[in-house]
């Protein structure tokens, strides 16, 4: 097993036990996280051969865990143990979503290798929900920007899967632990990187569009057309639910 493998699995384990600690303490905050935000997307096409979706019993079990932490030791140990189904089934499903990404970004790019595919896809993932920028926006513009190979790098210096800037950007991202220029061609800490500044981005300006023509550069409406095609592919693939914007 190679050290990306490596790195890719244990993001991954780090990612559901994080889950896993707060169903336990904030399941109702969880449950809206997934339900609202679709995190969970709708069954993906054939030519992936894999199908799933949100079934009754796991909708019960994240309304069970978002209830108030009970008072007995005993109640404590039945809520302790159904999280952990809770966890469980989400491990699972988050698991199969992934790798649903992956396949897309090795069909997108097949000199991916599916070591690579899998760290985008946890991280894509990942970076989302840290800094609560739309799942399919990510993957999108790290598919205009690089069609997802993290040795990228362009003329003006821009690196990674993300094609950020260190020049620009320097002080910002090592306040965020992203110490060094060739950390952005960490498939990771790329997209950590790209996440952070469309976050903030984001909050800045009033519409999407905008806020993407600042990670851009350059005209608005230009990139706004580049992003919006692979908005379009990844509709097309079903792998996503489709977030407002």
């Amino acid at each position: 097993m190679t050290g990306m493998i490596r790195r890719g699995v244990a993001s991954l384990f780090v990612f559901s036990a994080a889950v896993f600690l707060l169903i336990g303490v904030e399941g109702e905050k969880i449950q809206r996280l997934i339900l609202e935000r679709a995190i969970f997307s709708p069954p993906v096409p054939e030519t992936f051969a894999i199908h799933w979706s949100v079934n009754p019993e796991m909708i019960e079990l994240f309304q069970y865990a978002g209830r108030a932490i009970p008072s007995s030791f005993s109640d404590f140990t039945e809520t302790f143990t159904i999280a952990g189904h809770v966890a469980a089934t989400l491990f699972e499903a988050t698991a199969e979503n992934i790798r649903n990404l992956a396949l897309f970004i090795v069909e997108q790019n097949p000199g991916i290798p599916m070591e690579s595919a899998l760290m985008q896809a946890t991280a894509f993932w990942k970076y989302s929900i840290k800094y609560k920028v739309p799942l399919d926006l990510i993957v999108a513009v790290a598919h205009t920007e690089s069609h997802f190979n993290p040795e990228a790098r362009s003329g003006a210096g821009a690196a990674g899967v993300m094609q950020v800037m260190w020049k620009v950007h320097a002080g910002l991202l090592q306040a965020n632990g992203i110490l060094a220029e060739e950390e952005l061609h960490n498939p990771d800490l790329g997209i950590a990187a790209g996440s952070l500044l469309l976050s903030r981005y984001l909050r800045t300006h009033e519409d999407t569009q905008t806020a993407l023509g600042r990670y851009y550069g350059g005209s608005a409406s230009v990139y706004w057309k580049r992003v919006s095609r692979n908005l379009d592919k990844l509709r097309k693939a079903n792998i996503l639910a489709p977030s407002d914007r």
